[in-house]
């Protein structure tokens, strides 16, 4: 069945993103709640974490989370590599009488009933905006929204995932009217107090491995408190290891429960995919990430290890 389809035969529509969710989560699940009620249908847009307020300049940023509805017979996932990372709310899934999930991760696991996985995309919200523009169904709002994903989720068309098709989308989008230099602004030149000093402890943090092409960043629950951040605050923080130049993969280490700990991956060249499915996670080949248990300094062993044995040294 179509998006479309789907959305015809629902009355109540149930929109999950994943936990820790990204510009292009947050991106493709307005823009698509957009439609869905445009479309006369009721419909909410949730994730298992709380709301990361750096997005707050979005339209509908308020409705976040929030469920209006005890039951929903259709239920939409966006930018989910798989189910587990709908947390609490894959109750829902299970329950629900059709299930759509749009993603373009190539670790995807087809865990819907209905599946729209494009790995080649760069993001979700190119997904969404291949689906969406053929029905005439992008105005403002939607294309505000689609465009936040597009640039978050290729580093603002920095990423190796950045091409001609990625332009040419942008394009189409910004023809709308969105101010993209404000947007730009909200996203990359607004960093709280708060966050500018996490990212100089994360610096701080920085250790070097394999003759420096290894960075692994470090940010430990102490240092969000002291920091008066939060878990979301951390994103972007491991590009400051890819800038740099010797720097071939590098990994940010986020403490959570201890001894749980977030693991992100970014490459230049490394498949990094593969050293996140070592712990069950998974992503693209130059971004990834995966959940890693245990005392900290034997997660740094295991996760660089994981890095090093897929690397020609």
């Amino acid at each position: 069945m179509t998006l479309t389809e789907i959305v015809e035969n629902a009355e109540n529509i149930l929109i999950i993103g994943h936990q820790r969710p990204d510009g292009d989560c947050i991106g493709a699940g307005l823009a698509l709640r957009r439609y869905c009620i445009n479309s006369g249908r009721r419909c909410d847009f949730v994730f298992d974490s709380p709301r990361p307020q750096h997005f707050a300049f979005m339209p509908d940023f308020d409705v976040l989370d929030v469920r209006n509805e005890k039951d929903y017979d259709t239920v939409i996932c966006v930018d989910c590599a798989d189910n587990f990372r709908l947390g609490k709310y894959i109750g829902y899934l299970d329950k629900a009488k059709l299930s759509l999930n749009i993603d373009h991760h190539k670790t995807n696991n087809r865990f819907a009933k209905h599946n729209v996985v494009m790995p080649d995309a760069s993001s979700t919200c190119e997904v969404l905006f291949d689906i969406l523009h053929p029905l005439n169904a992008v105005n403002d709002e939607v294309a505000f929204c689609l465009f936040v994903g597009l640039s978050t989720d290729t580093g603002h068309f920095m990423h190796n995932n950045t091409n001609a098709r990625v332009f040419e989308i942008a394009s189409v989008l910004s023809s709308y009217n969105i101010d993209v230099s404000k947007i730009a602004g909200k996203i990359y030149k607004s960093a709280t107090v708060g966050k500018t000093k996490l990212i100089a402890r994360a610096i701080q943090s920085m250790r070097f491995f394999a003759d420096g092409k290894i960075c692994v960043i470090s940010v430990r629950i102490s240092d969000l408190e002291d920091c008066g951040c939060v878990l979301a605050d951390t994103e972007g923080i491991i590009d400051y290891g890819m800038m740099i130049g010797s720097v071939e993969v590098a990994v940010c280490i986020t403490e959570q429960n201890t001894p749980q700990y977030k693991v992100s991956y970014r490459s230049k060249s490394v498949d990094v995919a593969t050293a996140a499915a070592v712990f069950g996670g998974g992503g693209h080949k130059l971004a990834a990430g995966c959940s890693v248990s245990g005392m900290y300094e034997d997660v740094v062993r295991k996760v660089v290890k994981s890095v090093t044995d897929g690397m020609d040294l």
